[in-house]
Order: structure tokens, then C-alpha cells, then sequence
């Protein structure tokens, strides 16, 4: 990986950091796991970086220590979105999407996703300039659903609706199956590295897409294809479920929102499994996420 990778990551910080857990007190010892945690980029892989610590007894101790760093790396970005707020500009939706996914899986590589993130965009923003000349905003949401769903595949599971990787990002880019919310992340991602005005919209039982500019409204349902949809079907939806039609429904959901929402999900699909260890996992989360905490603990 190498120090130069990232400017903000010193491995040579870690392993003091590591010296001192290793002398301290007991009393001492979480609070420089979480200073540890805390100096680990989020888009670096943790055990690439735990491998970075050059004496090799600290960097067995960093390994034997690895589950408990990365629940504290997991605590600190859940922390730090709390104290963001509600804000729908997505700048720490990739963030906060890749640490949730590490629940599911701890030794997801961030740099595959992004790769492929990157390059789905670039075949977006290719098609874009074939079209430069009559390039319409319209146009704009047809090209990036025929790419999302024809080329790549991303469609909802299903068949396993309630399978637990359809939650959780390097699943969903691996197998391109997934859930509304998830697949709606995996076009907000793709949809920022175009600078597309796309938004997330919380409607109950079904999450879509909106996207709205100056000449052009619309819905998007990334789990059935990428089909497109007025107000007046999503409506339509709402009445059939028992709901009423309220403007909450419709407005442009926030990072925060939108990973309250997909943790809840995991919650509900983990109790039901009866896997203890992950429901109790995903609720101390999903209790940071709610917490109106003014600091960073």
C-alpha cells in the first residue's frame, strides 16, 4: 500500500500507538484503540494497514487486536455522521456505506469497489459525449438506467429478498443484486461521479430515486430495472399499502437517513435468523445513529 497512498495515514503513528496500549493500564488501553481506529482511513483495508507496522511483535498484537479496531473505526464514522446531520449533498455516503458494509464483510477491499464505481461511470460519462450534441437531461436518466440494469446487471434479489449481503455494498457490486435502498446507493455513487442532481427518496416499504434539474422530474426504481415513474404511480403505491399521500414521503433523503434505513433493515433480517451476535452488532450502530450525542465518544 505504502505511506504515500494516503498523506493522512502514518504507520509509524500506529505503531507508537501500539507501544503505548502495550504498556498502559487497563483503564488506558480502549481509549488508544480508539485514537489507533480513529488515525486508519476509512478507504484503507484495515489489515493492509495493520500490516504496515514495522516491528513485528507490535504487528502481531495489531492482528490479534483487528476485531476490535475495526468496531471502533465502525463507531468513529457512525459518530461523526451523527454530528453532520441530515444533509442530502451524499459527500460521506461512499464513507459511510463502505464501513457499514465492513459489518458483513471485514476484509472487503474499498479500492475494488471504487474501481468499479470508477469505471461504470466512465462507460456513463463515454455514452454522455456519443450524445453531446442532443444530450438532454432526459436522456441523461435513460442512458444511466440502460447501463446500471441492461449492461451491468443491477436488478433487485428476488428471490432472496432477505438475504443479508443484499444490505451491504461489496456484496451488492460483487453479485449486483440487492434491495431498493442498496441498489439506490450503488446509482447515487456512480450518479456523483457524473455530478448528476440525484437524490434518494424515502417512501415506505419501497426506497427510489429522484432526479430533479431545471427541465427534468422524475422517479427512479433501480430494483425493478431502473424503470422510471410519475408521482401519481408512487401515489398510487402508497394508497395500496394503507398509506396516505404526505409531501414527507417525497422529500430528498439524507446520508444519515438513508443508513438508519438500511441498518433497520439488517436488524429486522438478523433477529429474524436468530443471529444474535450480528443483531446485537447492528443495533449498537443503529443506537449511534439515533442518538442525538454532541460528541464523539
Amino acid at each position: 500500500m505504502g505511506q504515500n497512498s494516503f498523506p493522512d495515514f502514518y504507520p509509524d503513528d500506529i505503531t507508537r500507538l501500539l507501544y503505548d496500549w502495550e504498556i498502559a493500564p487497563a483503564e488506558k488501553k480502549r481509549f488508544l484503540l480508539k485514537l489507533i481506529a480513529s488515525r486508519i482511513p476509512w478507504q484503507i483495508q484495515l489489515e493492509s494497514a495493520l500490516d504496515e507496522v514495522k516491528d513485528p511483535y507490535l504487528r502481531v498484537q495489531a492482528r490479534n487486536l483487528k476485531s476490535e479496531i475495526l468496531r471502533h473505526r465502525l463507531r468513529h464514522s457512525f459518530f461523526k455522521l451523527t454530528l453532520r446531520g441530515t444533509t442530502n449533498h451524499y459527500k460521506d455516503l461512499e464513507e459511510m456505506v463502505v464501513q457499514l458494509s465492513s459489518i458483513g464483510f471485514p476484509d472487503q477491499n474499498y479500492a475494488e469497489i471504487k474501481q468499479e464505481l470508477d469505471r461504470i461511470a466512465l462507460r456513463i460519462s463515454e455514452l454522455y459525449d456519443d450524445h453531446a450534441g442532443y444530450l438532454t437531461d432526459e436522456l441523461k436518466v435513460q442512458i444511466l438506467c440502460q447501463v446500471m440494469f441492461q449492461e451491468e446487471g443491477f436488478v433487485g434479489n428476488i428471490q432472496n429478498y432477505n438475504d443479508p449481503g443484499n444490505s451491504y455494498l461489496f456484496q451488492v457490486m460483487k453479485s449486483r443484486l440487492g434491495i431498493p435502498i442498496s441498489l439506490s446507493v450503488v446509482y447515487l455513487l456512480v450518479a456523483q461521479r457524473l455530478g448528476l442532481p440525484l437524490y434518494g427518496t424515502n417512501l415506505p416499504l419501497h426506497f427510489l430515486l429522484q432526479y430533479e434539474s431545471e427541465g427534468y422530474f422524475t422517479y427512479i426504481d433501480p430494483f425493478h430495472g431502473g424503470v422510471l415513474l410519475d408521482k401519481f404511480t408512487c401515489e398510487k403505491f402508497l394508497e395500496a399499502n394503507g398509506y396516505s399521500n404526505s409531501p414527507k414521503y417525497f422529500t430528498k433523503a439524507s446520508t444519515l437517513s438513508m443508513i438508519k434505513r438500511m441498518c433497520r433493515n439488517l436488524l429486522h433480517i438478523y433477529r429474524d435468523n436468530q443471529s444474535k451476535e450480528m443483531e446485537h452488532m447492528i443495533k449498537d450502530h443503529l443506537q449511534i445513529l439515533e442518538s442525538r450525542s454532541t460528541h464523539v465518544e
